[in-house]
């Protein structure tokens, strides 16, 4: 679900540069649409089940278990934004910090997919909003600049999100918002104290116009 493979044209530069972007899993949980080998908590956890998934737990379904894509059932619901499932699932014991394979957490899953009432509920119970510990290297905050969550981003500056963490390509969540031109979003990281990267990392157009907005 969590997984980031895709690439983005740098325009001023022939070679291909890796941007933080979730691959078509993503887009069927978004859009509604559960793989074929996802299992029964997993199914329900991403519908929003409540009922559905009490039942599950009380057959002691397994919480840490991943589907077959490698996504907890807590990840899941995160990303498709069923907060009383991500309520009901840390009550009933659920690590806050379970993994998929990438190394994604809850936490990213919920900034990526511009979940608000999640995001705040994970941060409530503890989640690190400056976790990096995962294949990507990335923040959560790298994840809602990306896709533009505003909202999300102010949150996570507010709970002290460090706004120049870079992830493994030392991209941050500003040159993130950049790249794909959420520019109130980038507002917002320069207002927190966010400086443009170098042109010769980032390519010089989106140097151009983010200092242009610094």
């Amino acid at each position: 679900m969590l997984e980031r493979n895709a690439a983005h044209t740098n325009p001023d530069q022939t070679e291909i540069v890796p941007v933080n972007v979730f691959i078509a899993t993503v887009a069927a949980l978004i859009i509604g649409v559960m793989p074929s080998w996802a299992g029964p908590l997993h199914d329900a956890a991403k519908d929003g089940d409540i009922a559905r998934v009490t039942q599950l737990l009380s057959q002691s379904s397994d919480l840490s278990e991943p589907d077959e894509a490698g996504e907890p059932a807590l990840i899941i619901a995160s990303l498709a934004g069923r907060a009383d499932v991500v309520a009901l699932l840390l009550d009933r014991g659920a690590d806050i910090e379970v993994r998929n394979k990438g190394g994604l957490t809850a936490l990213h899953a919920a900034a990526y997919g511009g979940n608000l009432e999640v995001v705040k509920l994970l941060v409530a119970e503890g989640a690190d909003v400056n976790d990096r510990k995962n294949f990507y290297q990335m923040s959560p905050l790298h994840g809602a600049a990306e896709e533009g969550r505003t909202e999300i981003v102010a949150f996570l500056l507010t709970n002290n999100a460090d706004v120049e963490a870079t992830e493994r390509n030392g991209y941050t969540p500003l040159t993130q918002a950049g790249w794909r031109a959420h520019w109130d979003t980038a507002k917002l990281l320069m207002e927190a104290g966010a400086v443009c990267q170098k042109a010769e990392l980032v390519g010089e157009p989106l140097y151009k116009e983010c200092t242009k907005r610094q």
